[in-house]
């Protein structure tokens, strides 16, 4: 599709959009305090509804795959799959998540679904799934909407021609609120706006975020606070939206009773830490070539499916380092148990001699459940117009697409994409958010 905007336009609609972005919320809190902007791409992402919903779809199944997967796993797996999914957590967080799939009606509300779109074009291909906090349905907000209104403003638009476009788009924060309400509604609760706790960490960095979830869902008419562990009352609200990890909750703060009785109190998500072990992605893939192991997960032919369309990604075993060390190109370590791509290895970044270094030092290391190997998915180059503070970079930056998903009676949906200028790809790592655009909406602006 051709561009609406291009040069000094396009930088116009970009400086205009981040303000009102960064005004709204988009931004990170640093550990020392400080906020900053999230950087801001002036080019928007635009998909068809089609392939957005096929990417929804998608998602779904491997979630649901997960999610049976993990009940065999925790009942008949070997050493190492139970070390993987329930080894790298102690304390309380251990005690909760052992919780899961006894009491918990829901094990996941919400989920995420990270995936590359390949250089050479095709499917996007699903790299790893985060259950635990799958963050951004606000910054995906606020990044679409703002380019809208500020795309809209250039075009000659009124604003109430605006909103029209940002109703046309659509609402990740209110695919969340129904999927709340629905979770809620589906346990027997009989209110039709909820109040609703949003919990989160002491100097929680995504603050901008968590702000912005409240101002939209006490805009929608649920009494809604943004609390600490140790300021939440379980019992004093209908809805709990878990932004901590449990690890971070104390076990004398009142939160942590919900999270050590999911059948009792409307805890969304109730910890469930194991589902984004990537071993049990590993597993998952592996489940498209083993028919034994995907009967015993109980998959059906769609999600039996969906794992054949997965990288293939295996656990790290003695048996598997030739192969990976001889073919590096084609490999990515990861360790199980992981976020914000610390501990991941490209093999096509690394000369042959550091990189079967890396191979055996993965091996090695047990922590975190050891390392998977997965297929490396080379993703596709844009060009780029990264709007940061009073700072503007012209350049070619990796994109990703994160698709929501859930397992609940009202299911979110939606996707947010970030950019990067490594391949390992992270917001503040030289990259931002891009404004996510239905096709259809963008040809309405134009």
């Amino acid at each position: 599709m051709e561009p609406i905007f291009e040069g000094e336009a396009l930088l116009q609609v970009g400086r205009a959009a981040a303000r009102l972005a960064w005004d709204g919320g988009m931004t990170v809190r640093k550990p020392d305090g400080t906020v900053v902007p999230i950087p801001l791409l002036a080019e928007p992402e635009v998909f068809s509804r089609a392939e957005l919903a096929a990417a929804a779809a998608e998602a779904e199944l491997i979630l649901s795959g997960a999610v049976k997967l993990a009940r065999a796993l925790l009942q008949g797996g070997d050493e190492r799959d139970r070390e993987a999914l329930v080894g790298p957590f102690s304390g309380l967080e251990a005690e909760a998540m052992g919780r899961l799939f006894e009491e918990a009606p829901l094990p996941v509300m919400v989920a995420r679904v990270d995936y590359l779109i390949p250089v050479g074009g095709g499917a996007p291909q699903a790299l790893e799934l985060n259950a635990t906090i799958p963050a951004m349905p606000a910054y995906a907000d606020l990044a679409a909407h703002a380019w809208l209104r500020a795309a809209a403003r250039a075009r000659g638009r009124t604003a109430r021609e605006a909103g029209e476009l940002v109703a046309a788009c659509g609402s990740h924060m209110e695919r969340l609120r129904e999927a709340l309400v629905g979770a809620y509604r589906a346990r027997g609760g009989s209110r039709s706006r909820p109040s609703i706790a949003i919990v989160a960490r002491p100097g929680d960095s995504q603050i901008g975020e968590l702000r912005r979830l409240e101002a939209h869902f006490r805009a929608q008419g649920h009494l809604v606070a943004n609390l600490l562990p140790t300021e939440c009352v379980p019992e004093e609200w209908d809805l709990l939206y878990r932004h901590v990890w449990a690890h971070h909750v104390p076990r004398e703060a009142p939160f942590a009773r919900a999270l050590l009785a999911p059948g009792r109190y409307p805890l969304y998500n109730p910890v469930n830490g194991l589902l984004e072990a990537k071993a049990l992605f590993a597993r998952l893939s592996e489940c498209a070539e083993d028919e034994a192991l995907a009967a015993r997960a109980g998959l059906d032919a769609a999600e039996r499916a969906a794992a054949s369309r997965l990288p293939w990604t295996r656990r790290l075993t003695p048996a598997l380092v030739p192969t990976v060390k001889a073919e590096r190109r084609r490999f990515v370590l990861k360790r199980s148990w992981d976020y914000g791509g610390k501990s991941v290895q490209l093999g096509a970044e690394l000369e042959q001699e550091p990189w079967e270094r890396v191979v055996d030092e993965a091996l090695s290391d047990l922590r975190g459940g050891g390392f998977v190997a997965q297929e490396r998915i080379f993703a596709v180059r844009k060009p780029a117009t990264r709007i940061a503070g009073d700072e503007e970079t012209r350049g070619e930056l990796y994109r990703d697409l994160s698709t929501y998903c859930g397992l609940g009676p009202s299911r979110p949906g939606g996707s947010v994409v970030r950019a990067a200028a490594s391949p390992i790809v992270n917001i503040l790592g030289g990259g931002g958010l891009a404004p996510v655009i239905p096709e259809d909406v963008l040809e309405r602006l134009r």
